[in-house]
C-alpha cells in the first residue's frame, strides 16, 4: 500500500483508494486458517484478529463509508458480504440510549441486512444465537407469576418449530399425520418434543441452545437450567421494563453482542463436513456511520473490543467506523494518535505486532486501529473506483453440482480415477519442481526462483540451487558458504527475536551464478566475505548495532536475467518491508548494466563489489561501487610500465571481440589512451571469447604473441578463462622467451588459484588488483582474523577466497549497508533512507575499509581508490610491485603510494 508523507495532501481519489486496498487486505480469507489478508509473519495464535477500524474525518469526509459501500458492493466478480448502518444524531435534551438497548436495535439491524438475501451469494448468514437472545429479551414476564417458566418453555417450542418448519409446512405435516397411522401420528407428535427438551438441557451439540448454556456471561450456570437462565433474560428489552436488580446491564450488552460475533464464527468456521464454509472466500464487513459517545456509537465498539478481549476467540468480521472523534472515549492520546490513511499498512502491520499483549492486558484500545483522514470531500458516487475490491471464488469442490458428479464418478470407477489422479499430482509436481528449481510447492523459495535453461533464477532464503556439469570440489566449496550464510541468518533471525530493538535489516547479494569454474570461485570469493562481515555483526550484542540478513539471488550465469530478479525483488518489498537494498553484482556488460537501471527505478540501492566500467554509474543514481573505474587502472597500469620498463616504447592491447562485455570493451579504450598519453604507441589484437559459444580462439592468439617486439608489453583485458587460454598459446611458442605480460584487474581471480596459476610457472606476468589478499588468510585484519575462525578450509585450500581481493571488496560493499544504519540511528530503515547516508559517505565522514579508504565525493565510485600492481613468478603466491592509494589496514606488505600514482583532490 502507498505511503504518503505526513506532508503530503490527498485527493478524494486516494483516501478512498487507500482504504479500498486496506478492506481487500483486511476482507480476503485465506485458502486455510482465518489469518486475516496477507499480512507476513502472522501466526495461527496469538496475534490474530481483524482490528476495529476507526475513520476519524471531518465534516466534509462525511460521505466516506457509503463510498466504500458503493466499493463492497461493486466488488469483481460479486458483491462483499456488509452492512451500513447510519446513527442517528441525538436530539437537543434527549437522554441517552442506555446501553442494551443501543447496542441491541443496532445489532438487530446490522442481523437483518446481513441476513438479505443479497449477501448470501456464497452462503447465507444465520444469527440463530442472536436472535434467540434478542428474542429472550423482548419476552415480557410477571416473574411473580408461578406459571411463567411454563408460559416461557411453551413460548419457546412455538418459536423453534416455526423457525425451522415453517408455517407452509408444519400445514403439510398436519395433514399427512391426519391420514397416517397412529403410531405414525404419535412419533410425529413426540419426537419433536422430545428433540426440544434434549436441546435445552444442552445435549445437542452445536445448538443455540446448549451454546447459550455455556458462554461466560450472568453465570449461565444459576440457577442450572436453561428456562431458569432464560426466565433472567426476560423484559430486559421491554418497554417500560428492565432486567431484575440483580442482572447487570454491562454484561447483558456483552451477551448481545458475544452471541451476534458467535454466529458469525460459526458461519466460517472450517471442518470437513462444512462445506459452505469454504465458499466463503471473504469477510463481512459491517459500517458504523456517524458514531458518537451520546448515540451509543463508541459503547458498542467499547464492548465489542471488551468481548474480545475476553473470549480470545477470532472474529471473521470486518468493522470499520467512522466518526469525527477518535473512539471509544473521544480522546487522544500520543499513543493513540491516528496514523495517516496513507499509512494505513503500516499501521495495521504495528497494531497486529502489539495485539497478543494489548490484548491479554485486556486494554480498553486493544482492537481499536485509529486512522485520521485528510480533510477532502467524499461523495458518494463520485469517487471512481480507481481501486476495486475482488473476491476470490469459491473451491469448486465446494459447489453441490459438482459434489455431486464427483461423488457418482467416484462411485463408478474408483481404481482408475485413482490412478489418473495419482499420476497427475506427481506430474504436475514433477513439473513444478522442474520449473522451480527442483524445490516443492510447500517451499516459500519456489514462489520467488524458477528455472531458465540451466540457470536457477530469482531471489532465495536458502541456498541458490546449481545446474549443469561443474567440478565437484568447486560446487561443494560454494554450497558450504551459502550454507553458511543461510545458517548466520536463522542466527540474524533468533537474535532479532530477542531484541527487537536491534536495527535490522534484510540486503539481498545478486550475482551471475553458474556451474562453469570462474563463476563459481569468483562468488565463494564474493560470498565469503559477506559471510565474514555477516558474522562480525552477529558477534555484537548492543541494541544499537545492527542486523543484516543476507537473501541470494542469482540473475543468470551472465546477468541475462536480472529483469527477472528485479521483478521477483519488486514484489518482495511489497511484503517485506525489511529489505533495503542489493549489493554484489558480476561482469560489467550490457545485462548488468540493465539490472542496475531496472532495480534503480524499483527503489533499491545498489552496490557493487567488482565492477569497473566507467559508464556504470550512469545507469541508477542509486548505484555506488567499491572497486575504482577501468580509467584508473588504466592510469596506474600506464604509469607502472612507464615507471618500471622505461625501454618499452609499445603496447598490444588484447582484448575480447564480444561489444556485449562493457568491461573488456572499455577498459581496452582506457588503456588505449592512457598508454598513448605516456608515450607508447598502441596497436590491438582481438580474440574471440569463451562467452561466445563458438570456442575461444585466444590460445592461437597466444602463440602469436610470441613475434611481440622487446620494446613492447602486451595488456591483457578480458576474463580469466580467456588468460588462461592465452597462458596456454604463449607456453606453446615461446614460454622460455615470453612477452612481457601485464593484465586487467579480473585476472586477479586467475592468480589467486594456486592450480590455475602454477600451470605455467615459466611464464611470470603482471596484473592489476583492486585489493590485496592474504595466503592463507594471515593477514592482521578483522576480516582475515574472521575468515581463519569462521572458514578455516577456505583459508588452507588451493584456491584461497580471499587471495584475489575479491572477499575484502564484497565485507566493504556489506559494510556500506552496516555504516549507514548505524548513522541513521532511531530514524527507521528504508531503502532511501540508506541511499541518502550513502551518499554522503565522503570527506570528513570517509570509511576506512578492508580494500581501502571508500571516499565517494560528490558522486558513486570512490575517490582516489586503491589500487596495486602484483607480480606472479614460478608459479608463486603474488607480490605487491607498486600501489596507488590509501590502504591503511595492512601492515604485513609495503603498499607505499608510489611516487608516479595519479590522484584525484578530495
Amino acid at each position: 500500500m502507498a505511503e504518503h508523507g505526513a506532508g503530503e495532501r490527498f485527493s478524494s481519489v486516494e483516501v478512498v483508494d487507500e482504504l479500498v486496498k486496506l478492506l481487500q487486505d483486511l476482507t480476503e480469507r485465506p485458502r486455510f486458517g482465518e489469518l486475516p489478508g496477507r499480512r507476513s509473519g502472522a501466526r495461527a495464535g496469538g496475534d490474530r484478529g481483524i482490528p476495529l477500524v476507526c475513520l476519524v474525518r471531518g465534516t466534509k469526509a462525511e460521505g466516506l463509508l457509503q463510498a466504500l459501500q458503493a466499493h463492497l458492493r461493486g466488488a469483481h466478480p460479486g458483491r462483499v458480504p456488509h452492512a451500513y448502518h447510519r446513527f442517528a444524531e441525538p436530539a437537543d435534551g434527549a437522554p441517552e440510549p442506555g446501553t442494551v438497548e443501543a447496542v441491541g436495535s443496532v445489532l438487530v439491524r446490522v442481523a437483518r441486512e446481513l441476513a438479505h438475501g443479497a449477501n448470501d451469494r456464497h452462503g447465507k448468514h444465520e444469527f440463530r444465537r442472536f436472535e434467540l437472545v434478542y428474542w429472550l429479551m423482548n419476552q415480557r414476564l410477571d416473574g411473580a407469576d408461578p406459571e411463567s417458566a411454563a408460559t416461557l418453555l411453551t413460548r419457546l417450542r412455538e418459536r423453534d418449530l416455526a423457525r425451522r418448519s415453517g408455517d407452509d409446512l408444519k400445514d403439510v405435516l398436519d395433514d399427512a399425520a391426519g391420514t397416517a397411522p397412529w403410531w405414525v401420528r404419535l412419533v410425529v407428535r413426540l419426537v419433536p418434543s422430545f428433540l426440544f427438551r434434549a436441546k435445552l438441557r444442552g445435549l445437542v451439540p452445536g445448538s443455540e441452545y446448549r451454546w447459550l448454556l455455556r458462554q461466560p456471561y450472568l453465570a449461565p450456570h444459576d440457577p442450572g437450567t436453561f428456562i431458569g437462565f432464560a426466565e433472567r433474560l426476560t423484559s430486559a428489552l421491554v418497554p417500560g421494563q428492565s432486567a431484575e436488580p440483580r442482572e447487570d446491564t454491562g454484561q447483558l450488552a456483552k451477551l448481545l453482542v458475544n452471541a451476534f460475533l458467535e454466529d458469525v464464527r460459526r458461519a466460517y468456521r472450517r471442518s470437513w463436513w462444512r462445506i459452505r464454509s469454504a465458499r466463503r472466500t471473504v469477510y463481512p464487513v459491517v459500517l458504523l456511520d456517524g458514531i458518537r459517545r451520546d448515540n451509543g456509537g463508541y459503547a458498542l465498539l467499547k464492548i465489542i473490543n471488551d468481548v474480545r478481549n475476553d473470549t480470545g476467540a477470532f472474529d471473521p468480521l470486518v468493522i470499520i467506523s467512522g466518526s469525527a472523534k477518535v473512539p471509544p472515549d473521544a480522546e487522544t492520546t500520543a499513543e493513540r494518535e491516528p496514523a495517516s490513511v496513507g499509512q494505513a499498512s503500516h499501521a495495521y502491520e504495528t497494531w497486529a505486532r502489539k495485539l497478543a499483549t494489548d490484548s491479554r492486558a485486556r486494554r480498553p484500545t486493544a482492537w481499536f486501529l485509529p486512522l485520521r483522514v485528510p480533510d477532502v470531500t467524499v461523495v458518494r458516487g463520485e469517487v471512481p473506483p480507481t481501486a476495486t475490491l475482488s473476491v476470490r471464488q469459491p473451491p469448486v469442490w465446494s459447489r453441490t453440482p459438482v459434489l455431486a458428479v464427483v461423488v457418482l464418478l467416484l462411485l463408478a470407477s474408483v481404481a482408475a480415477v485413482g490412478y489418473r489422479h495419482v499420476r497427475d499430482v506427481v506430474t504436475a509436481d514433477e513439473r513444478w519442481r522442474s520449473e522451480h528449481c527442483g524445490l516443492a510447492r510447500d517451499n516459500p523459495d519456489a514462489h520467488t526462483v524458477r528455472r531458465i535453461g540451466d540457470d536457477c533464477v530469482g531471489v532465495t532464503t536458502g541456498p541458490v540451487p546449481l545446474f549443469g556439469p561443474a567440478d565437484d570440489e568447486d560446487l561443494r566449496r560454494f554450497n558450504n558458504v551459502q550454507d553458511l550464510i543461510v545458517r548466520q541468518n536463522r542466527e540474524v533471525q533468533a537474535a532479532h527475536e530477542r531484541d527487537p530493538n536491534r536495527p535490522y535489516a534484510t540486503v539481498v547479494y545478486v550475482s551471475a551464478m553458474g556451474t562453469g569454474r570462474d563463476v563459481l570461485t569468483s562468488n565463494t570469493a564474493r560470498l565469503v566475505g559477506v559471510a565474514a562481515r555477516q558474522a562480525r555483526l552477529l558477534e555484537r550484542t548492543d541494541s544499537d548495532e545492527p542486523l543484516i540478513r543476507v537473501l541470494l539471488g542469482n540473475a543468470g550465469s551472465t546477468m541475462q536475467h536480472g529483469g527477472v530478479v528485479a521483478g521477483v525483488l519488486r514484489t518482495m518489498l511489497e511484503r517485506d518491508k525489511t529489505v533495503i537494498g542489493v549489493l554484489g553484482m558480476a561482469l560489467s556488460s550490457k545485462p548488468t548494466r540493465d539490472t542496475i537501471t531496472v532495480l534503480g527505478e524499483v527503489g533499491l540501492p545498489v552496490v557493487a563489489a567488482t565492477l569497473s566500467d566507467d559508464a556504470m554509474p550512469t545507469a541508477s543514481r542509486m548505484y555506488f561501487q567499491i572497486s575504482p573505474t577501468n580509467d584508473r587502472q588504466a592510469q596506474v597500469a600506464a604509469r607502472h610500465v612507464r615507471s618500471a620498463y622505461p625501454g618499452k616504447r609499445g603496447v598490444v592491447v588484447v582484448h575480447s571481440s564480444d561489444e556485449e562485455d562493457s568491461y573488456a570493451a572499455n577498459l581496452r579504450l582506457d588503456v588505449a589512451l592512457r598508454f598513448g598519453e605516456q608515450g607508447l604507441r598502441v596497436r590491438e589484437e582481438p580474440y574471440r571469447p569463451v562467452s561466445v559459444g563458438q570456442g575461444s580462439d585466444a590460445r592461437r592468439l597466444g602463440q602469436g604473441l610470441c613475434d611481440v617486439g622487446d620494446d613492447e608489453v602486451v595488456f591483457f583485458a578480458g576474463r580469466p578463462a580467456d588468460f588462461g587460454k592465452l597462458m596456454d598459446g604463449v607456453s606453446a611458442g615461446c614460454k622460455s622467451d615470453p612477452p612481457m605480460l601485464l593484465a586487467g584487474d579480473d585476472v586477479a581471480r586467475y592468480a589467486a588459484d594456486d592450480t590455475l596459476r602454477g600451470q605455467h610457472p615459466e611464464i611470470p606476468f603482471e596484473y592489476v588488483s583492486f585489493a590485496i589478499g592474504a595466503q592463507g588468510c594471515a593477514a592482521a585484519t578483522e576480516m582475515h582474523q574472521t575468515l581463519r575462525e569462521l572458514v578455516p578450509e577456505e583459508c588452507e585450500g588451493d584456491a584461497n577466497p580471499s587471495l584475489d581481493g575479491h572477499a575484502a571488496l564484497t565485507y566493504d560493499a556489506l559494510y556500506l549497508f552496516v555504516h549507514a544504519m548505524i548513522q541513521l540511528g532511531d530514524i527507521p530503515v528504508s531503502p532511501g533512507h540508506i541511499w541518502k547516508e550513502m551518499s554522503d559517505i565522503g570527506g570528513a565522514r570517509a570509511l576506512s575499509g578492508e580494500s581501502g579508504v571508500i571516499d565517494f565525493g560528490d558522486g558513486q565510485v570512490p575517490i582516489d581508490k586503491f589500487l596495486a600492481v602484483l607480480r606472479v613468478a614460478d608459479g608463486r603466491p603474488p607480490t605487491v610491485l607498486a600501489s596507488c592509494g590509501d590502504y591503511p589496514n595492512r601492515h604485513d606488505v609495503d603498499l607505499r603510494r608510489a611516487a608516479w600514482c595519479p590522484t584525484t583532490p578530495r
